[in-house]
């Protein structure tokens, strides 16, 4: 969830509202361009770019361990992308 829209500090320093990123990965994921399923495997949006696809590379093959509060800040921020977002890589 963006900072703008947290409702609180507590809100914002939430650890399960963030996720460890690549800088290329972090403008992506801020662009609603990809995302995480709730297994964590990377989501990406045919919106993007071929030469920005083959950037991301093979680590949108890998899949990240989330909590379940992370869960659900992904299901927001899926809700809040679509359609745009999470095709199936």
């Amino acid at each position: 969830m963006p900072w703008s829209e947290c409702v609180s500090n507590a809100h914002r320093l939430n650890v399960n509202n963030g996720l460890l990123l690549s800088a290329l990965w972090d403008a992506a994921f801020d662009a609603g361009l990809v995302s995480f399923d709730d297994d964590g495997a990377a989501l990406i949006s045919d919106q993007i770019s071929s030469e920005a696809g083959q950037l991301l590379g093979s680590a949108s093959r890998l899949r990240r361990q989330l909590s379940s509060e992370q869960r659900n800040f992904l299901r927001q921020h899926r809700r809040r992308w679509q359609p745009q977002i999470v095709l199936e890589p």
